[in-house]
């Protein structure tokens, strides 16, 4: 019995159960009397002192970095992540990283010396490709490492770190062949970069294979790059729009540039949903309110946090052993497809 199985009886955080074990003032009587009579009736001793360390760490610090400053759901799982991270009292180290273009073993190599220099408890990356940085770097990580919406290397039979996904590449395929079924033969793609080999790369991919099974590659060549940038989103696609009238259709690769993308339709005074159909990917919740509402998949962000951090406290616990997870994002229908 640990803290965690604790606060998982009570159905309270850790940070809770360790609010009440050290007679935290904030904690209401009800919440302390529920966690005291849990605590007594299991015959937990903390074993104060020792809590939450990691192997060779001298303080409960948690390091997370973001590759990519623009991307809106790294930001939602971070301040998730965070929240969690600090009712469970511990503290937080942490950096962006928009370089996506950056040589990616010099790029792991600089989180070597940061996870060495701090010595971490544990450490989270979000985002980025790391498919091609050898398994002797990797062996190297010095604390339990998870890896979320990274491209990582398919080879390694056993690995020293986790991964927490959802499925980028069925799920762009997906929205491609939802507009071919709707009978769009002319669709542009709002994507990042052609150069963008992260996750949002594999939905690429996926629009590309849809595209080829439907004889449609010619759209191919109906791609605006807007990199995450609200300004560069308008822009860019409504030059190809303005280009090409016969466009019907546009897939977005990420949220955060579509509201760029109802701004174009709208200027262009053209109604999405009815001239032009959008369908995008992420599951921003603005979009959820926005005019009109935006059809996409949707990923499970408060899913992904908790299982995150219930997969990080367990290997800092040596509780659990790494797993590779991949959640299933949600397609939802609203009214601009």
């Amino acid at each position: 019995m640990n803290i965690r199985e604790i606060a998982r009886l009570a159905n309270v955080t850790p940070g809770t159960v360790s609010k009440v074990l050290n007679n935290y003032p904030d904690i209401s009587e009800a919440t302390r009397a529920h966690v005291r009579q849990i605590i007594e009736e299991n015959q937990y001793t903390p074993a104060f002192g020792s809590k939450f360390s990691g192997s060779g760490s001298t303080a409960n610090l948690v390091g997370m970095v973001i590759e990519g400053a623009n991307n809106a759901l790294y930001d939602d799982l971070y301040q998730d992540l965070s929240t969690r991270l600090h009712n469970a009292e511990y503290t937080i180290l942490s950096y962006t990283d928009n370089f996506f273009m950056q040589d990616k073993t010099e790029k792991f190599e600089e989180i070597l010396k940061y996870l060495n220099a701090h010595k971490l408890s544990g450490f989270v990356y979000f985002g980025g490709n790391f498919a091609g940085v050898s398994p002797e770097l990797f062996d190297k990580l010095p604390c339990p490492t998870i890896f979320v919406n990274t491209v990582l290397p398919v080879s390694f039979s056993d690995t020293n770190y986790s991964s927490i996904n959802t499925n980028h590449y069925d799920c762009g395929k997906r929205q491609m062949e939802l507009l071919i079924e709707k009978g769009h033969k002319n669709i542009a793609l709002m994507i990042s970069s052609l150069n963008d080999n992260s996750v949002y790369g594999l939905r690429m991919e996926g629009y590309k294979d849809a595209l080829a099974a439907a004889g449609l590659t010619g759209n191919l060549k109906n791609v605006a790059e807007g990199w995450y940038l609200m300004a560069r989103s308008y822009s860019e696609l409504k030059k190809l729009l303005e280009k090409h009238p016969e466009i019907t259709a546009v897939c977005v690769s990420a949220d955060v540039m579509t509201p760029a993308v109802l701004r174009v339709l709208h200027d262009l005074r053209k109604t999405p949903g009815k001239d032009v159909d959008v369908i995008s990917y992420d599951g921003l919740e603005y979009l959820e309110y926005s005019i009109p509402r935006v059809t996409g998949f949707v990923q499970p962000v408060k899913e992904m946090a908790e299982g995150v951090y219930d997969l990080l406290m367990g290997l800092i616990n040596k509780e659990r052993s790494h797993q590779h997870i991949i959640f299933q994002s949600k397609y939802v229908k609203r009214e601009t497809l």
